[in-house]
């Protein structure tokens, strides 16, 4: 089959979720980094030809991902990430029973495996803590759960080419954000603020392209889940 019969057939067959959050002014962001800024340059209310606006943010802000450099001098920059990187299959593990706080174990992802099958190279791996539903609040900026150490060198092992989550961050609040360090140093970048995951099965494919930036720490992604039509 040529790929442009295959891509046609994938827009008649499947169903497309959009895991991205809305870049607006409002918008959760990490106090450290710029708040979400659009302001109106041109307009046809003002009497220009064309409307445009300039925009103000952080590398970090909204589902964004990091690239190596975030934490790891040397390594990739977001311009130097592969285009394929965040394409391919998804798994999307249930957390929601992590406490505020607290990390996910090895163990809870061997259990995921028992149930759904192994993780494979190659594979996407996504955590639904259910933090999206705090998503605006106060209570979506504290206290969000990740994943332990040992879970992110046991996914690093199995040769997985990114991490996400529907918090903040994929390591815990408060943490020393150990799997920032570990998995951004070993190829593995990490995807935050991911959204839909409670719409989503436990495998799944996607589709993740971010914004180019020239020696970027990160990048707001467009993340598309693709599932077969119901």
């Amino acid at each position: 089959m040529k790929i442009t019969e295959l891509v046609n057939k994938i827009l008649e067959d499947a169903e497309f979720v959009d895991m991205t959050r809305m870049m607006e002014e409002g918008m959760p962001y990490w106090p450290t980094q710029p708040a979400f800024e659009a302001e109106t340059i041109e307009s046809q209310e003002l009497g220009n030809e064309s409307y445009f606006r300039k925009i103000v943010m952080c590398e970090h802000t909204g589902t964004h991902i990091d690239a190596g450099c975030h934490f790891v001098p040397g390594m990739p920059s977001v311009d130097e990430i592969p285009v394929t990187q965040i394409f391919g299959r998804a798994v999307n593990i249930d957390v929601t029973d992590t406490a505020p706080s607290g990390v996910v174990s090895v163990e809870k992802i061997k259990n995921f495996e028992r149930k759904y099958g192994e993780i494979t190279c190659g594979d996407i791996v996504f955590f639904r803590f259910g933090w999206d539903k705090k998503y605006g609040t106060k209570d979506y900026m504290e206290n969000w759960p990740g994943i332990s150490l040992e879970a992110g060198k046991y996914l690093q092992k199995k040769g997985v080419k990114a991490i996400g989550c529907d918090c903040m961050a994929l390591d815990a609040y408060g943490s020393t954000n150990p799997n920032h360090s570990f998995l951004l140093g070993n190829g593995v970048n990490i995807l935050e603020n991911v959204d839909k995951l409670y719409e989503l099965p436990e495998i799944f494919s996607v589709i993740g392209l971010a914004c180019k930036f020239k020696d970027g720490s990160g990048a707001p992604i467009r993340l598309i889940a693709l599932t077969d039509k119901k």
